[in-house]
């Protein structure tokens, strides 16, 4: 298996950019097809949290397959994009980031699986920005982790599991004026909290906005988007967070529900803007679903 992934990067490497885009869609479109299961769910999630129809959310998700396809084969071509990653991916509000950079504490980055956060992890890190993401490690079936943490290696960007020897990692990152990047669309399970995701009950990681809480790191949304070309991309960050009080006007941080209320908010927006660009893949909401949460308003 490893060595069928590794022909398979050298051969979308081989291609001209646009053929590759065109083959990660074809691919994209193909497991979309025969992954009727998995698809089926995806759809319904789209409906409960969206209100849209049925036909609706099938053209949705069938389109975050494609562009999921898009963003693989973009990912194994990482390398060989790096000179032109200035002008594939554009950055809107950086100064944001770096207004929160000067504070000197570094910065906890906010982003979820949405457009290309991959290609934009290496455009952050082309600009010099220390770009360290948290990771949950997986088991590592047929050299899939390996090959995923190689090449974000390879963009420039320093992994830190989120266990272990990470911990350490992470302060070190942050005392040294780096970006810890969270991908705050994932279920928690047991360690979140329930707050709503696009109005339904969802279990939410808490680190973010503890971390915040403890050290004071300023909290700084990010989405990265695929431009309507299809094969340019535009990073878009957003205010300080952290500067926010929430709905009862205490700070962020003060009362942790709250504050990932106001995460999961922000998020919501991004996905409800751009459905099509969101890996409705992921179940945001199944341990909060298993769990039996109510939904809160």
């Amino acid at each position: 298996m490893k060595f069928f992934l590794l022909s398979a990067v050298r051969f979308v490497n081989i291609l001209p950019h646009r053929a590759a885009l065109r083959l990660g869609a074809f691919l994209g479109a193909v497991l979309w097809f025969f992954s009727r299961r998995k698809v089926d769910r995806a759809e319904a999630r789209c409906v409960s949290a969206l209100g849209m129809g049925v036909t609706l959310a099938r053209s949705v998700v069938r389109k975050s397959y494609i562009h999921m396809g898009k963003s693989i084969v973009e990912f194994a071509r990482v390398t060989k994009l790096r000179p032109r990653l200035t002008s594939l991916v554009s950055i809107e509000g950086r100064e944001h980031l770096d207004e929160a950079l000067k504070r000197g504490k570094g910065v906890l980055l906010m982003t979820a699986h949405m457009g290309n956060w991959e290609l934009a992890g290496a455009r952050l890190v082309a600009e010099g920005y220390a770009i360290a993401p948290i990771y949950t490690p997986q088991r590592n079936k047929n050299g899939v982790n390996d090959l995923v943490v190689q090449r974000r290696a390879r963009m420039g960007m320093k992994m830190i599991p989120s266990e272990g020897w990470g911990m350490r990692e992470l302060f070190r990152v942050l005392r040294q004026g780096g970006v810890l990047v969270f991908l705050q669309d994932l279920d928690a399970r047991k360690e979140g909290v329930s707050v709503p995701f696009l109005g339904l009950p969802a279990r939410t990681a808490t680190g973010i906005v503890k971390m915040h809480r403890k050290f004071g790191v300023p909290v700084v949304p990010a989405v990265t988007v695929r431009n309507a070309d299809g094969i340019h991309h535009t990073i878009r960050v957003q205010k300080i967070l952290s500067d926010v009080c929430d709905e009862d006007g205490s700070p962020f941080g003060v009362n942790v529900e709250k504050s990932l209320k106001m995460c999961n908010n922000i998020l919501s927006q991004w996905v409800a803007e751009y459905p099509e660009q969101w890996m409705w893949l992921l179940d945001k909401w199944e341990s909060a679903l298993r769990e039996g949460d109510v939904k809160q308003e």
